[in-house]
């Protein structure tokens, strides 16, 4: 069964794509990918297709609506800080037929390092290069593993946040608070276990967020093999650690990424319950 490569297209004509479009689904059928092209002509479902898919790369206008018109997305660049806050590390080729001043959209874009700046509307060659690019990316097991231990890092310090605000932190004593305790040998499955004390105090959070206890345990156990594995040496896209061999594909870093995502939705909704 092919995998999925998911491109979302922010643009308001995309009807004068079309032809660029079925070449690019062919490209990607040629490697072997089912192609998901995902169109969004005002930008009001952008944040919802991110935040609901793997989507690989964006390609986006630099002009999509009118400033009075629009809602969250209003440009280009609004498409890329969005992609920003949410994390998802996702390819984007930002275009204009207009002029614009490149140095100028790069730092407005600040140190987010994933997007490619092009002049006019024939994209296919970039996009091409873009897809290549991707996908030998994610071939990299050097690259995943620091970007999952990254995001992996980051969740670690949301259930962080969690216990400032469960325990109710004076600000003045949060530093001390992450450095005597939660930083202090206090790992995530630790915390982990700590937060199955607290839900467990409740039927009813309990039933409604356990989940989350099995997930952080299987974040923790990634987290454990990844810090302290190896490539090996004869076998694509796997690490190897203290004898055992995982595989980290395109497939299976997907499947991590949701599950820390799951994960930090969860938490966000267990600590407005608890508040």
């Amino acid at each position: 069964m092919r995998q999925t490569f998911t491109i979302l297209l922010v643009e308001d004509r995309p009807e004068v794509m079309k032809s660029q479009i079925e070449e690019i689904e062919e490209y990607l059928r040629d490697k072997d990918f089912e192609p998901e092209i995902i169109i969004d002509e005002t930008g009001a479902k952008t944040r919802k297709t991110l935040e609901d898919n793997n989507v690989d790369i964006v390609v986006t206008d630099k002009n999509i609506v009118d400033e009075e018109k629009g809602g969250e997305i209003k440009s280009g660049m609004d498409v890329i800080k969005l992609i920003t806050e949410i994390g998802n590390w996702t390819d984007v080729l930002f275009y204009s037929t207009r002029g614009f001043d490149k140095s100028k959209v790069l730092d407005e874009i600040g140190n987010y390092g994933f997007v490619e700046i092009i002049e006019g509307k024939e994209i296919v060659d970039d996009l091409k290069k873009l897809i290549d690019k991707n996908l030998n990316r994610c071939q990299d097991i050097v690259y995943l593993r620091g970007m999952l231990l990254s995001k992996i890092i980051d969740l670690e310090q949301e259930v962080n946040a969690f216990f400032v605000k469960y325990f109710n932190i004076p600000d003045e004593k949060e530093a001390h608070f992450h450095d005597l305790v939660l930083e202090n040998r206090f790992s995530l499955e630790s915390k982990k276990t700590a937060l199955s004390k607290i839900i467990k105090g409740d039927t009813e959070i309990y039933s409604k967020f356990k989940k989350i206890l099995s997930k952080l345990s299987d974040i923790a156990e990634q987290r454990n093999f990844l810090a302290h594995c190896k490539v090996h040496p004869e076998m694509k896209n796997t690490l190897i650690s203290i004898g055992s061999e995982k595989v980290f594909d395109k497939k299976r870093i997907g499947e991590i990424l949701e599950e820390i995502k799951s994960v930090s939705e969860d938490l966000d909704k267990l600590s407005e319950k608890l508040s």
